[in-house]
Order: structure tokens, then sequence, then C-alpha cells
């Protein structure tokens, strides 16, 4: 960031801001807890030492973590747009409200007004006049919907690709001597200096995109090309559907044995095009087309028109069917549904550098049928951290017979999703599946296999804020569980207890072997939850927009700030959050998803 400012934003902070002695939840970063080898996500409880103003970073004590397995050092400094205040303080004198606004102008200046490329600017003035108002604008245009689904993910692409490149920018400079000179470079560091010329280029390549997409009159005039491209290759309208079939290569024989294939699985009038590529298909394919894959790695463009419904069908042997996020491609799942259904079919989807597989949003029915959804290649003495299907509030989601390797989280469902299990297996997973209240779920002759932390079901919820063991036909019962059903499905590692999270909701976990129905079994609500330097009362628990918060006395609430983005995740939208847990936000920002 030029000095300039960098110094406008220190003057603005210790002007308003209480420099220390107020406690914060400190959403730990993703690379941060990769670093500590622990899992992801994090949220502690800090108590703030001091300011160090010129990096906007803070150095704060660990009042509270996660629980005994989970070793922090005591002291960390840590960006400052990392700490959500809470509200009520010990010490009653402190500005807590203007720190938190201070804190927050910085965050959202951050996320949403300030590009990587931006630090290559040494003069304040020019990046004001340049591009103040032009990036408001487009915060703005992509707020109201101006700007059509397309192009906004376009441009969350590039910035999440800019922000990457930008991060491998510094890891490679640290490993060059400061004096290094391109005539001299020495044979050892040849390869690393042509990478980094590569990544400077591309992050130069970037800005020109941006630059371009900042421009309201270029970005409208691109839409238009969009939309006329896809109606060049839309020539046949009379048709329902179209199938595509992607076809990498091979010889004549294995073309024909794949025809013969198709041929007894569609109808003789089926109209079909063949692509050479799945992204080329998935460019001009439409609402309710399907895709047939042959074998072979197949990238994935993030945005596309079947995401909003159609069909992926893998019509050979699913090991050789693997979908994989394109190299550039930076954005939070590799396939967002949002559409009315959509069908995945025999194939495998490997997460690369993605921290999540799928996301099934509201209205959505997404049937996962003969899958297999893993992490390939995770570095040793490392803990699993990606998600792999996250199903968001009013979702729906079918699994059937479908396999879950390597994830942190295999299954995540949001309040008011349903899913439904058959015939399922989680392999070398941190946890299996995470239940929150009010959810629908089904699990039929499910197997879970070294579960890494015993976690083969967790429970998030609100209704048990006391340590004990809790009965399933009692007051989780009739809120949290009356729509959880387990059929004949087992996990080989038996759980004794059970962490809960820093915010206090409970995760709990069936303890014995699954047989049948587990309405008799029980949930395990343990009390060594926390490491704390006090031990403060318990008060009502609240969720925000970033996770789960714990509300301890003498904090009753916090401050919730409404889509305000980490650098690693894309957050629920606006409408997915409405309603939830308002009467906790004391003060927020009106922001919409953007990045």
């Amino acid at each position: 960031m030029p000095p300039n400012i960098r110094a406008e934003w220190a003057y603005d902070l210790e002007t308003v801001m209480e420099e220390a002695g107020w406690e914060a939840l400190w959403k730990v970063s993703r690379s941060r807890c990769a670093a500590f080898r622990i899992p992801y996500p994090l949220i502690v409880l800090v108590k703030v030492l001091g300011m160090d103003f010129p990096k906007l970073n803070a150095l704060v004590k660990i009042k509270a973590v996660l629980d005994e397995d989970i070793h922090l050092p005591e002291e960390h400094e840590v960006p400052l747009i990392e700490l959500y205040p809470t509200l009520n303080q010990k010490n009653k004198t402190l500005d807590i409200e203007g720190t938190a606004h201070c804190i927050d102008r910085v965050r959202f200046f951050y996320h949403y007004l300030w590009m990587p490329w931006d630090e290559d600017e040494d003069d304040d003035t020019i990046w004001v006049k340049q591009h103040l108002e032009s990036r408001l604008k487009l915060y703005y245009d992509m707020r109201e919907k101006v700007i059509n689904e397309e192009t906004c993910e376009i441009i969350r692409s590039l910035i999440r690709e800019a922000r990457d490149v930008k991060k491998r920018i510094s890891e490679y400079e640290a490993l060059l001597p400061e004096d290094l000179h391109e005539e001299e470079t020495p044979e050892d560091l040849i390869e690393e200096t042509c990478e980094l010329m590569k990544l400077h280029f591309r992050l130069r390549q970037i800005k020109a995109e941006m630059d371009i997409l900042e421009n309201p009159s270029l970005r409208k005039l691109l839409g238009q090309q969009s939309s006329k491209r896809k109606e060049k290759h839309r020539d046949f309208k009379d048709k329902k559907n179209i199938y595509y079939f992607v076809w990498l290569g091979g010889t004549v024989k294995r073309l024909q044995e794949l025809f013969i294939k198709i041929q007894t699985m569609l109808p003789e009038d089926t109209f079909m095009k063949i692509s050479g590529c799945l992204s080329d298909a998935l460019d001009i394919v439409e609402i309710g087309d399907t895709i047939l894959l042959s074998e072979g790695h197949h990238f994935v463009k993030y945005y596309n028109e079947l995401q909003k419904g159609g069909s992926i069908i893998g019509i050979c042997n699913i090991e050789d069917i693997v979908l994989y996020p394109t190299e550039s491609e930076l954005s939070s799942a590799l396939f967002d549904f949002s559409g009315t259904e959509v069908l995945l079919k025999n194939i495998c989807i490997d997460l690369g550098k993605l921290h999540e597989g799928i996301i099934v949003r509201k209205d959505c029915t997404v049937i996962i049928t003969d899958c297999r959804i893993r992490v390939s290649d995770i570095p040793s003495n490392t803990i699993p951290s990606k998600w792999g299907v996250t199903v968001m509030p009013g979702g729906k989601l079918v699994f059937e017979n479908t396999v879950f390797q390597g994830l942190g989280i295999a299954v995540t469902i949001f309040p008011t999703g349903e899913v439904t299990m058959n015939k399922c297996s989680f392999e070398d997973c941190c946890e299996g599946i995470r239940l929150n209240d009010n959810v629908t779920f089904t699990a039929t002759e499910c197997s879970f296999k070294n579960i890494k932390h015993g976690h083969a079901l967790v429970m998030e919820t609100e209704k048990v804020t006391s340590p004990k063991i809790v009965k399933l036909k009692s007051e989780l019962t009739d809120t949290s569980l009356n729509k959880v059903v387990l059929n004949e499905s087992f996990c080989n590692k038996r759980a004794s207890e059970l962490p809960r999270q820093v915010n206090d909701r409970v995760d709990a976990i069936i303890k014995t072997e699954w047989t049948r129905t587990a309405v008799s079994d029980t949930l395990t609500d343990t009390s060594i939850d926390m490491v704390e330097t006090t031990a403060p009362t318990q008060a009502a628990d609240g969720q925000t927009q970033f996770g789960n918060a714990r509300h301890l006395d003498p904090s009753d609430c916090i401050f919730v700030f409404k889509n305000t983005l980490s650098d690693y995740e894309e957050p629920p939208s606006d409408e997915e959050n409405s309603g939830r847990f308002n009467q906790y936000v004391c003060w927020k920002m009106d922001e919409p998803e953007l990045l």
C-alpha cells in the first residue's frame, strides 16, 4: 500500500479507536491455521494488548481456544481486519463502538476497494483520482445487480487470482537476495527468478483486464458480446435439450466404443454436439442441457449456465473421469449451484487448490450419484481443512453411492437445508457431517472410516448451553434432531467425548456404533471445551456472518458486520443471511456479496 494511504488510515485509527484493553473475536486465517496445523475454521477469543498503527496490526493475547487439543502461542500479532470487537467490555469507559466502526471501515476498504496491484503505486493522490470513484461505482453496480452474474463472477475470480499471485510473488521474493541483478542470477535461483517474472506478468495482465471492467461503458459492451456469442451457438432453438459429448481425443476404435455406449443411453432423435474440452462446452451450455464426459482430466470453468440447472454424466470408469479447477481458478468452490435441479453422475471431483467443492443454494436440488469427492496430494503432517459439500439454507441434496476422501468437513448442512444419503462412504476425513439446527438429514447404510478426530457426525445447536449428556428424546429432539435419522450406518471409531466450538454451540456426536435408527443413542456435550485464563459464565449463543459466536460475560453480544469478507472464503448471500440472529447486530454495513 502506498505509504501515504496507509498513514492516513493510521491517523484515522489513532484518533478514534481504543489502543488496548478490549476483547474481540479473532477469525484466524486459513493460512495461519495451516501453519499451526490446526483445523479450520477457527475463532478465538482474544484481548488486545496494543496496536501497531503503521502496519494496521494488533498485538493480542489469547483468552480462550477451542479445546485442549489446540495449542497456540499466547500472544500473536494479527491484522486488524481479522478482529471483531465484543460489545460489552469489562472496562465500561472504552469506546468500543467507535473502535468497531474504525475496524470495519478499514475492512471494507481492504476487501472491496483496494486491489493487490495498487501496492506498486507510490502516489496516493493519483490512486484517489483514478480509482476511488470507479471502484465504488463498480461495488454498487454489483450490489444492485446492474452487472450480470457472469461478469460479476469474472471480476471476483480475477481479484481472487490477483491476491493469490501477489502472495506467491512475496514468497518468491523472500527466497531471492535483495542485491540480486538479472545479469548475475545464480544457476540455483534461475527457476525461482523465471517463475517470479511470470507472476509479475500475470499480475499486470489481471490489472489490464480489471481496468477494462472498471469502465462502465466497456463493461456493458463485453456483456453484450457475451450474449451474442451464446445466441450464435444456439442454432436449434426448437430442441428442448442439447447433449454435449466431451471427447479429449483417442483412437478411432475407442471413439466408436463410446458412441455405441451413448446410443444405448439416449433416444435416436437426441440432438448432440461434440466438444474438445469441458471448458468449451460450459461456455455455450444452457440451462437444462446435459454434458457427457469421456475419460480424462477435465478442467472446470467456475461460472456457467449448467450451475442453474442441467447434468454432467461420466460414461466411463469413475476413476478415469476427474474434474479439476482450472490452473488459474481461485473461486470459492468448483461448483456453486443455484438452479432448480442439477445431476452429477459417475464422476470424480478433485478440489485441487480450492477450499470447497460444491455449494448448494436456496431452492436448488442437487442429485449426486456414483461419484467421488476428494482431495489428492495432501501434504504430510497437515490436517485436512477443505470442505466437500455445503448445503446453504433452503438447499436440497441427495447422495447415492458417493465416496468422500481426505476432506476437512465432508458435508456441512445449514439451517433448513435437506440432505438424504444412501450407501455413502467417508474415508480419512476430519469430520463427516456437520449439522445445524432445523435441518432434515437421513443417512442409510453409510460408513465412516478413519475419521481423524472421531467426529463422524457433529451437531451445532443453540439449544444446549450446559455441560451434560443430552438424551435425544429430550430438549434436542423437539428442536434440532427431530428430522435426523440414521439407518444401518456405522463408524469404525468410537468417540468418547466431543469438543464444543469457541462459540459454545454444542458439537454433539452419536457415541455408539450406529445400528438401525439412532434415536435411542445419546449426544455428548463436554464441559472441557475451552482452555481459558478466566472462567466467564455462559450466556445465550448466537451466530455471526462469519460463523458462530460465543457470547461470554461480560460480552452480551458481538458486533456483526454484514457481508464483510475475509481474503480466503466466500460468504452466504444477503438473502441467506437475512433474519439470522439480527438481534445481536449492534452496527452493520449493508454490504452485498461481492468478492
